[in-house]
């Protein structure tokens, strides 16, 4: 009987315990970082919360999560010490889509299954690289039923139509208006000096009446003229307003549009590098509440830092563009953009001397605040 009552209460114990040690620690923080990170050997070895500490693992190259500072629970790649140029650059980015994005529909040509926002990839097998190669397969045999493969919200569909004549081109028709070409403004977060990578925006450029994204088949890098500021006020966002053209001056080319921003190879040659500043990457085990610069060119010449307060920081997946929370503190930038404005997006953020991410969105109903990701999502790209 006594020893029944032991056994109760040692096992109510050890309920109450995990059910403490799991509402305490952070295991869902700990578990969303499944990808690789960037620190500093101090950095990798840090108190993650009351009761997990993080240590660097020289053998594994690794950083192990340690409950009570003893059970390994977690662990993830780690690039300890790593340097890229800082960037800040307001550049223009065009490149030509990996197949044609559907971006409205004309019901009367013809009516399908077809959606705006599809990607068309290929028509009977063949890849449809352009507008013009969707036209002329449509008008080699008209009569038939096609086979069309599309990108709908990361899903792979084959939708079958048929086109319809059209009297007034005398052509033969999938009664779809399609855009090939995407094309914006942003800034450049950073240059990678060890693979010439580089990083923008940290977020995808969306067409703008689908905000679909279209991969990349082929783009690039131009030098951007700001012609002016639209100032942010209350439930308006501003804008950098600018120009770029595509000129003999080779910055870089694009090849990759993602969640975490825009992608490619930079020209290592290109007189943008000179001067530029080589700085430590910390990351989302170096990031915290706290004081912080981004670094921006609100006119498209000069590059200055601008004071802001990151106000929180957060552990989603790598997809997420949103990892921290900051508002703008300097007063220059307010007086001139009224905070964030479309242009900034990619403007890096430095905290403690390091690289720890990028600024991506704007609160529309208070411009001196907004959104960042963490720089480990833009550097695993």
């Amino acid at each position: 009987m006594r020893f029944g009552k032991i056994f109760f209460f040692l096992s109510l114990f050890l309920c109450i315990s995990f059910a403490v040690v799991c509402w305490v620690v952070p295991f869902g923080d700990i578990y969303s970082i499944d990808n690789e990170v960037y620190c500093s050997p101090a950095e990798a070895g840090h108190n993650f919360s009351n009761l997990v500490t993080t240590r660097y693992n020289e053998n594994t190259q690794e950083v192990d999560f340690l409950l009570f500072n003893t059970v390994k629970i977690h662990s993830v790649n780690a690039e300890v010490g790593k340097r890229v140029y800082l960037g800040g650059n307001t550049l223009g980015f065009s490149y030509h889509g990996d197949g044609v994005l559907v971006i409205a529909k004309n019901e009367t040509t013809s009516k399908n299954d077809i959606m705006t926002g599809d990607i068309i990839q290929s028509i009977n097998g063949q890849k449809v690289n352009s507008i013009s190669d969707l036209m002329s397969m449509v008008n080699e045999n008209p009569e038939q039923f096609f086979k069309i493969k599309v990108i709908r919200d990361g899903q792979n569909l084959e939708i079958k139509v048929k086109p319809k004549y059209d009297a007034v081109s005398g052509k033969y028709k999938l009664g779809l208006w399609t855009k090939e070409n995407l094309s914006g403004i942003g800034t450049l977060t950073f240059v990678d000096p060890d693979t010439g990578r580089f990083g923008a925006l940290g977020h995808p450029i969306l067409e703008q009446n689908t905000r679909s994204l279209l991969g990349v088949k082929e783009g690039e890098l131009h030098e951007c003229s700001i012609l002016g500021v639209k100032k942010a006020i209350r439930g308006i966002p501003g804008e950098l307003r600018g120009v770029f053209v595509r000129s003999k001056v080779d910055l870089g080319t694009v090849d990759k549009n993602t969640e975490s921003g825009i992608f490619g190879d930079f020209n290592m040659n290109n007189e943008i590098l000179e001067g530029k500043r080589l700085i430590e990457v910390g990351g989302r085990l170096s990031a915290h509440p706290g004081k912080a610069q981004i670094y921006s060119s609100i006119d498209g010449k000069n590059i200055k830092a601008y004071d802001i307060e990151i106000i929180k920081t957060n552990y989603q997946s790598a997809q997420s563009p949103k990892n921290m929370v900051f508002k703008v503190t300097d007063k220059r930038l307010i007086d001139t953009t009224g905070g964030v404005v479309q242009g900034m997006s990619g403007s890096p953020i430095v905290q403690d001397g390091k690289l720890i991410g990028a600024v991506t969105h704007v609160f529309v109903n208070d411009a001196t605040k907004g959104f960042a990701i963490y720089i480990d999502n833009m550097l695993n790209n």
